[in-house]
């Protein structure tokens, strides 16, 4: 029997640097086909994975990810790869980066591509400063979500200063662009409840919970407060999963679904909290990414 369907709304996937630092435009430049998954996926019912761009040459002076060959691959795989674009809105030079919004603008057009992922922390920069509003309008006259990495990063902090990383910083934008479907990653971690009362009065911000199966307690109280909120309905999963090792990403999901449906409950429960129901549970893991997304 086929398992329920989930869509992994949040996952890196076919990224990586390409041998002597050039960028992968094209599926041929990968190992692995990666249709090949497409047995796998099945049985883990995986219906869509989207799958985002990162762009931080501001920062680290290379490329995680390639424009090119997530159009590429969605155009491949249509019927299962959910391809994100990734931008710096601004240049070397703090400036509007004016080619990568024409090029935003062409993948939507043209490729169909299904949103464009920010990474303020990473970057450098305020996703409240006005010299990336232009991006921002241009999403929502195009219809597509903008995805936020808003949250912390460990490690050396000249990598990801949380100043940059505050979720509270997106109101002005939820303010600024009503129309705007907005994506907070990993529950805006350590903010969440900033996050949730950003999306308290902002109706088209959504969150997801992707890497937060590593604290299973938090996520649970998470949630927990996503419900005293009223939002689970607009709390999606995803894998975060990072790189081109098609083994690697069905064991995270594999894990990651398994805890969804299986052990988050347990955690709920023992603490004391209200567990979900299997309607909310089906939500996280589809549902509500249908909607992010406009699937339906």
């Amino acid at each position: 029997m086929q398992a329920p369907r989930v869509i992994d709304a949040h996952s890196h996937m076919w990224q990586g640097p390409a041998p002597e630092g050039q960028l992968k435009t094209s599926v041929q430049d990968l190992n692995r086909d990666p249709r090949e998954l497409a047995g796998e996926l099945q049985r883990l019912g995986v219906e869509k994975v989207v799958t985002f761009t990162q762009e931080m040459t501001r920062v680290w002076r290379e490329w995680l990810g390639s424009n090119p060959l997530t159009i590429a691959l969605q155009q491949h795989w249509p019927e299962v790869v959910l391809g994100v674009f990734g931008a710096e809105p601004l240049d070397a030079q703090d400036r509007l980066n004016a080619p990568r919004l024409e090029e935003f603008q062409a993948a939507v057009r043209e490729h169909h591509v299904h949103g464009i992922l920010f990474t303020p922390p990473y970057g450098h920069y305020y996703s409240t400063d006005v010299r990336a509003y232009p991006f921002y309008q241009k999403a929502q006259e195009l219809g597509v979500p903008v995805i936020f990495h808003h949250a912390a990063q460990f490690g050396r902090p000249v990598l990801c200063p949380l100043k940059y990383a505050r979720p509270w910083l997106l109101d002005d934008i939820a303010i600024d662009f009503p129309g705007l479907r907005v994506l907070v990653e990993h529950m805006g971690y350590p903010w969440t409840q900033e996050v949730l009362a950003l999306m308290a009065h902002a109706p088209n911000v959504y969150t997801d919970i992707s890497m937060l199966q590593r604290r299973p307690i938090l996520l649970a109280w998470n949630l927990t407060m996503a419900r005293e909120y009223g939002m689970l309905d607009r709390v999606v999963w995803g894998t975060d999963y990072v790189g081109d090792d098609h083994a690697a990403y069905v064991a995270r999901a594999e894990r990651d679904i398994a805890f969804v449906r299986n052990d988050l409950n347990g955690y709920l429960a023992r603490s004391g909290w209200p567990t979900l129901s299997e309607e909310e549970i089906d939500s996280i893991l589809r549902r509500n990414a249908m909607k992010l997304y406009k699937l339906d």
